[in-house]
Formats: C-alpha cells, structure tokens, sequence
C-alpha cells in the first residue's frame, strides 16, 4: 500500500476534511469495483491534523480516479433534481429549471423514491440531501444543515458547475496545496479559512466575488453520504451538526488509526466528542473540533466559523 499524506488539508478546515472524507469514498468505490484492496484514512500531526491515505494507487492515479468519477457523477439522479416555479418536477436542461434542495414535499418524495431504486451510489447521497417530511416556512421542502447558499444561488447548479469544470490542476491542488483560492468555479461556503464576517470588515462581504477549491467542494459534496438528515420531533436533523438553522454548530473527529470508508460511517454516527479521554484514545481518536455554523439575516448565507477544539 502506498501512503499519501494529503498535504493541501488541514482538518480543521471544515472543507478540508469533508473533501478527505469525500476522496475516501471515490478510492473505496474504486478498490470495490477493480478488487484493489480498500483504502484507508488517518489524519497525522504536522502542526495541524493533515489527511494521509494508504491506497494501492499512486498519486497521479489518486488524480486520475477523481476526475473518472466526477465525470460519471453526471448520471447520478440525485444531483439531476430539477423542478420549475409551479412545483413540477423537470428535466434538468429545462429553461427556468430550479436546481435547489428545496423542491415541493410532493416533488422530493417522489425523486426520493427513484433515487432508492437507482442504486446505492445515489440513494445514500440523497439521504445527506433532504427529508420530504419537514419543510421551512415557506413549505418547501428543508435541506441538509450543509445547505449555505441562498438567495439567486441555487446548490445543484453549483455543484453541476463544479463537477464539469474541475481540472487535474484543481485536484492537485485541493490534495496536495497550496490553497490559492482563485478559481473561478463556486464555492459551497465550507472553507473556515476564508470567512468573511461582516462584523469584522469595513462592507459588505457577500458582494465581493470571492475565490474557491473547487475539487476539495466537490470531493465534499461527494461526503455528504456520511451525514443522513432525518425528521426528529417535527425538525430536520443533520449528523454531527446540533442546534436550531442559525445556531448550529457542526463537530467532527479525526483520527490516528487507518479506517476504511465503512468503519469511518460508523465512527461518525457515534458522539466521540462527549466520549472521556481513555475513550476517545481507545477508538483512536485524536481530536474533536467543533465549528459554528452562522447564517446571514438577509437571504440564510452560511458559513463556518474557524473551528474550536473540544476538549
């Protein structure tokens, strides 16, 4: 096995470690599809926790396989919802289509259903999509807590744009840095590292345009498999993420033992961050960081705050 220390990440960038979370998911569909042995992820001390993998691939191949797999992520249904202003669902490439995670109840329970059916690729992205059985006040149907964008930004759409515009460049940056932040692709708003609080800057920072990572968003959309949203007491719930739309607060662990991708789902749907410290160092659990997610009162932008240890 080869090992690759990922060192364009630091996991305590919220982006930084869903994108090694979303890397580890293409590998491992790509060991289970050529019987190549699975990969694993650990995060080492290098002055902050930075991803390494070991995988039977090199790093160019490591490139390589990124771009594959974004190019086959254009038949992935979950990511082809559309639906127009009178709550229809539609194609896609239809004029005025909204390519938002916040489609009519009737419409979300519908693609859901065609998303189960298509595979498991697509069902379980679409479980960190949104539930058709909370809406928001405007009856809409509620997306994951991961949902920033608002206003004329329309999530699917950014993500499709990411997608097909992400380069080799682009994932060779976003694996191995520097982080330059000049692309002009979108940005999910995941990045800690380029908060633009509007408290702390002389105007307004939403009409700036601002650069992006656009393989580490991508490779994080591709993570969102591995925090499910489910309806609990008449709310939408998000692993890892706690508290109400405008006071959440997003907590993820890193680790020093190698895991493959099935042991990583497990481990994120248990609270290590409660967890005493021979427990955390029994699951080999190094640090626990928690970033705050703040939303904008015009519109709901959000964004994460630079995270906080837990100790």
């Amino acid at each position: 096995m080869n090992e690759l220390l990922l060192t364009g990440m630091d996991a305590q960038n919220p982006l930084a470690f869903l994108a090694s979370l979303g890397l580890l998911r293409v590998l491992d569909d790509e060991a289970r599809r050529t019987g190549r042995e699975r990969p694993r992820l650990a995060f080492v001390d290098e002055g902050g926790p930075i991803p390494k993998l070991w995988t039977e691939l090199g790093a160019d191949d490591v490139v390589r396989c990124v771009l594959e797999d974004a190019a086959a992520e254009a038949k992935n249904l979950a990511l082809q919802l559309a639906y127009d202003d009178a709550g229809k669902g539609v194609p896609p490439e239809n004029a005025g289509a909204i390519r938002d995670l916040k489609p009519p109840p009737e419409v979300a329970r519908e693609a859901l259903v065609k998303f189960a059916e298509a595979g498991p690729r697509i069902s379980r992205l679409a479980a960190g999509l949104f539930s058709e059985l909370v809406q928001d006040n405007n009856g809409n149907t509620k997306p994951t807590a991961f949902h920033f964008t608002a206003g004329q930004q329309e999530f699917l759409a950014m993500v499709d744009e990411l997608r097909r515009g992400i380069t080799e460049a682009d994932v060779r940056e976003a694996l191995f840095g520097p982080w330059l932040n000049t692309s002009k692709l979108p940005s999910l708003s995941w990045d800690s590292s380029v908060a633009r609080l509007y408290a702390l800057r002389a105007g307004d920072p939403s009409k700036e345009k601002r650069g992006s990572i656009p393989a580490a968003n991508w490779l994080g959309v591709i993570a969102l498999e591995l925090f499910p949203v489910a309806a609990r007491h008449g709310r939408l719930v998000t692993a890892r993420v706690a508290g109400g739309w405008k006071d959440s607060a997003f907590t993820w662990p890193v680790w020093e033992v190698p895991l493959t991708a099935p042991t990583v789902a497990a481990l994120l749907r248990t609270d290590a961050d409660e967890w005493k410290p021979r427990e955390r160092a029994a699951a080999g659990i190094s640090a626990v960081f928690r970033s705050k997610i703040t939303r904008s009162d015009q519109g709901g932008y959000g964004a994460f705050s630079p995270a906080e240890f837990v100790p």
